[in-house]
């Protein structure tokens, strides 16, 4: 996405006075920023489609640079860095933004300007003058991440994911399930539906990443509300929690990883859930690598899930690491006859545009060409938490949603 940087009214009225003396506009500014909050969203004259929206940090020692890391930014980290206002302990940067746009955020302080993401993210600070922030769990470290966000003004509401008062809501069982396949352990989680009749056999649907998905995503209340507005039938969710230190491993299309869910996990939830035995009515899904997962596992073993549900899945994946920008595992569907799968894929309009949405699109359309029923969605956000809630009602409703009348 083209960005643009534009001056806001606010802080140009700011500049001015501190240039003539001000010295209690400083102060001002700062209380208001407390009292307000930020980022500053601002109107710009005779457009319609975007805003003015200027990000504020405050230092608390003194630094020599400060980068605003967003979607509309990160392309290019000279273009990241921030501004300091005067002799201030303030900086800041504006931008021109689609008012319909769900961003997030962060600040990398003193930066260095390398590759390194990981260190980056670690060491970064979100916007302690937003409340708006999601909450990352490091169990390993003891210790939450806050990432800041911002809601365009024009951006769709939340609405799958918003609990509802006095609504009837499904049960959480949890597990830790042990493979012999993986030797290891993984916690598991089960949903199960208001009312859950053991005699009645369920639809199902099954997500890696099951911790981001319940802690993060609001998974469950979706599940409910889906339930509850009969978009689909009352269906059993199976959440498999993943781990840093193996999830890279566990999910570039493993054979391994893909047998355990098959052969052992599945096996294992059947002999305390009563759920479905025809593939039509199994979902396999997951966002980023964990969509790339759901893809390999429903080539792999499409007698078991006919339904694939795939959020920002990261198909620039390639065994050989030397096909950038090409989409390896269309290739692996393109050369087989065609499966019974139906598939829901979607892309944020900020992703990477050859990495991310370039490998969804050829993705997409080597299943078009093959016969493959596929519900293609791009959502207006990046890589990341602010839309995959929503939009794993859109795959659900998709793939075994209630036909309409």
């Amino acid at each position: 996405m083209e960005q643009q940087e534009l001056q806001s009214k606010i802080l140009m009225d700011l500049l001015t006075k501190i240039k003539q003396g001000d010295k209690e506009s400083s102060k001002q500014f700062l209380d208001s920023l407390e009292k307000n909050g930020a980022p500053l969203i601002e109107n710009i004259e005779g457009d319609t489609e975007n805003n003015l929206v200027t990000f504020i940090y405050k230092a608390k020692e003194e630094i020599d640079n400060v980068l605003l890391i967003s979607p509309v930014t990160f392309n290019d980290l000279q273009q990241c860095k921030m501004e300091q206002i005067l002799d201030t302990n303030l900086w800041y940067k504006t931008l021109k933004i689609k008012n319909e746009l769900r961003i997030f955020y962060y600040f990398s302080i003193n930066d260095s300007f390398d590759n390194d993401w990981e260190r980056r993210f670690k060491e970064s600070k979100h916007d302690e003058f937003n409340d708006n922030a999601t909450v990352f769990k490091n169990v390993l470290e003891n210790q939450d991440k806050l990432i800041s966000y911002v809601i365009m003004p024009n951006a769709k509401k939340d609405f799958w994911t918003k609990k509802r008062e006095n609504s009837f809501t499904g049960a959480i069982h949890e597990y830790q399930f042990e493979s012999k396949i993986l030797n290891n352990q993984h916690r598991i989680r089960i949903y199960i539906p208001y009312n859950y009749d053991p005699e009645k056999s369920y639809s199902y649907l099954l997500l890696t990443d099951g911790n981001e998905y319940i802690d993060i995503l609001s998974a469950p209340t979706t599940l409910d509300n889906l339930i509850l507005d009969e978009k689909i039938p009352p269906i059993v969710a199976i959440f498999i929690d993943s781990y840093e230190e193996t999830r890279r491993q566990e999910l570039r299309c493993s054979d391994n990883f893909g047998d355990m869910i098959v052969k052992e996990l599945i096996p294992w939830v059947r002999s305390k859930y009563n759920i479905s035995n025809m593939s039509s009515e199994a979902v396999i899904g997951g966002l980023s690598l964990g969509g790339l997962t759901a893809s390999y596992v429903g080539l792999k073993h499409s007698e078991v899930f006919g339904n694939v549900l795939s959020q920002s899945g990261s198909y620039w994946y390639d065994p050989e690491g030397n096909k950038e920008g090409e989409c390896w595992l269309g290739e692996q569907y393109n050369q087989i006859e065609k499966l019974p799968l139906k598939f829901y894929l979607n892309v944020g309009v900020l992703e990477n545009e050859k990495q991310m949405i370039g490998t969804n699109v050829k993705l997409r359309d080597m299943l078009l060409a093959k016969g493959y029923d596929v519900y293609f969605e791009q959502f207006n956000s990046g890589h990341d938490y602010l839309s995959w809630g929503e939009t794993l009602a859109s795959g659900l409703i998709s793939l075994i949603g209630f036909e309409k009348q």
